[in-house]
């Protein structure tokens, strides 16, 4: 994200702000908003053109008075208008409106739409990904018809960024929850399997949550994904906590990855190659020797990041009888018993 200067620090905004904390009484407040309402209608009415600072500065007070629970009913023209600028500061406000301010149904959304695919094929990545948060945000079905097709490609693009890439999957995903009919893979398909391969762990994360989605409603179309999920899984909890630095918790490497992963092969059936359900077995056996062995930390995050993998993995795989003859860790009935106790005792 670009840094922000000195110089955007709007100084109107905070006197406003301080004015509002300022107020005695409920009465007192609502005079002072009302002030601040005429005086910024007369500034976007006034026959003197605005630059993009008192713009974004104008529609930010409309948005915190918006926050403080009025109603607000002007200012969506200078909010669009903004998304046209150059600066990071002002389109990103812009888009903050937008997202918090305009419905779905509004006349502006066809003229928001035309700003979004300006952002979106300017392959500036911090422009890109407010045009794509903004999209889940508002997921309107005019927004899935405009960009269901288009962010797919973005998604799977080799010269995307990362940063954009994990945007374009949770943006992806939203359109599919609100729209599933307009949000259709077809040739995007294979590769949008094949980002479980990819190198960067928070690209993988927010494609998992795609995949996942997409594969309850369409398994055959993702079957795919299977030997990929396991071979991910496998390097994961092989792994020690120092391979995986930057997504460890507590000594536990990436365990909201974990889940996910075992959570999107509980949509198949046991896999049938017996490579891929032999390396999904010591998966499952590794995950319970784990939970066995001393913890390396006495914080809470530790066993509930453990006991997280580990209830996912038992209740997901070996309790649901999914491979019942498989698994051959001689104490799995006691940490089973383990994994229930300690979950009645975290319920009572």
């Amino acid at each position: 994200m670009p840094a922000v200067s000195k110089g955007d620090g709007m100084r109107g905004l905070a006197v406003f702000i301080s004015d509002i904390r300022n107020c005695k009484s409920k009465e007192a407040e609502i005079k002072r908003i009302n002030k601040e309402l005429a005086n910024i209608r007369s500034k976007f009415k006034g026959d003197k053109a605005l630059d993009g600072y008192s713009k974004k500065k104008y529609v930010c007070k409309l948005l915190f008075i918006f926050l403080l629970g009025h109603d607000i009913d002007f200012g969506h023209m200078e909010a669009v208008n903004l998304l046209s600028s150059n600066k990071y500061t002002e389109k990103q406000i812009g888009y903050l409106f937008i997202s918090v301010l305009v419905n779905s149904n509004s006349e502006l959304i066809r003229l928001i739409n035309n700003a979004i695919k300006n952002d979106l094929s300017s392959r500036n990545p911090t422009f890109m990904c407010l045009a794509l948060h903004c999209i889940a945000n508002v997921g309107s079905r005019e927004m899935a018809e405009a960009f269901a097709s288009e962010i797919p490609r973005i998604l799977v693009a080799g010269d995307t960024m990362d940063s954009v890439k994990q945007s374009a999957a949770l943006c992806l995903l939203r359109l599919y929850k609100t729209s599933p009919d307009l949000v259709l893979m077809g040739e995007w398909t294979s590769r949008v399997v094949h980002l479980l391969n990819d190198q960067h762990m928070g690209v993988v994360t927010a494609a998992i949550s795609l995949i996942t989605c997409l594969s309850q409603k369409n398994p055959d179309e993702f079957k795919t994904c299977v030997s990929l999920a396991v071979s991910r899984l496998s390097r994961i909890v092989s792994s020690a906590s120092t391979d995986l630095q930057d997504y460890t918790y507590y000594f536990v490497p990436a365990p909201w990855l974990s889940c996910k992963l075992l959570r999107l092969l509980q949509c198949y059936p046991p896999p049938e190659d017996g490579a891929v359900k032999g390396r999904l077995v010591e998966c499952l056996e590794t995950i319970l020797n784990k939970a066995q062995e001393p913890p390396k930390s006495k914080k809470v995050q530790h066993s509930n990041a453990k006991n997280a993998i580990l209830f996912e993995g038992c209740f997901g795989e070996v309790l649901h009888k999914r491979l019942p003859n498989y698994v051959q860790v001689p104490s799995c009935h006691s940490v089973c018993m383990h994994c229930c106790g300690h979950l009645h005792h975290r319920c009572s």
